[in-house]
């Protein structure tokens, strides 16, 4: 699954990655692929941690 990533001429700001089979629907309904992609973030994402149950929390 490939993703690739797609703007819509109303919403410039506001990139998205759609897997490549879905590009024809998004054309569709104006979605034009992204020539100049935003960069990938090298960062690994943060995972969620639990909190810690108090005594007073059951």
């Amino acid at each position: 699954m490939a993703l690739v990533t797609m703007r819509h001429p109303d919403l410039p700001e506001q990139p998205i990655e759609v897997d490549e089979a879905a590009v024809p629907i998004h054309q569709a309904s104006g979605w034009e692929l992204d020539a100049n992609p935003p960069a990938v973030s090298v960062t690994k994402p943060r995972t969620a941690r639990r909190r810690r149950q108090t005594g007073d929390e059951h």
